[in-house]
């Protein structure tokens, strides 16, 4: 598991940034997605091959694809955008709903 304290953040905003994260993703540059608050994180891990780590409340190395199941369930659909980076790069992706967090990395 790689150090993620050090990654660049970016803070969603609506969506605003979505080209700037899209970019770092498909150059398969790790970046940490500052979600906002009250974000639905109901996703089934499993269905995307994640691995749970109960422990800090987090789903680790996930397929990029779970970006898209929570962009359908927050209406946010520029997430599509990051998921379709994600699958282009096979980047692979850790959600921490306690910090609202999407940290993508390879």
């Amino acid at each position: 598991m790689m150090a993620r304290d050090n990654l660049p953040t970016v803070d969603w905003e609506r969506g605003e940034n979505t080209d700037r994260v899209k970019m770092q993703v498909m150059r398969e540059e790790p970046v940490i997605l500052q979600m906002p608050s009250g974000m639905d994180w109901s996703v089934d891990g499993g269905e995307f091959k994640c691995t749970a780590d109960p422990d800090r409340g987090m789903q680790c190395d996930c397929e990029g694809g779970l970006l898209r199941k929570l962009a359908e369930l927050n209406n946010m659909p520029e997430l599509k955008e990051i998921a379709d980076a994600c699958e282009y790069s096979s980047s692979r992706v850790d959600i921490d709903p306690a910090g609202a967090r999407i940290i993508v990395h390879d």
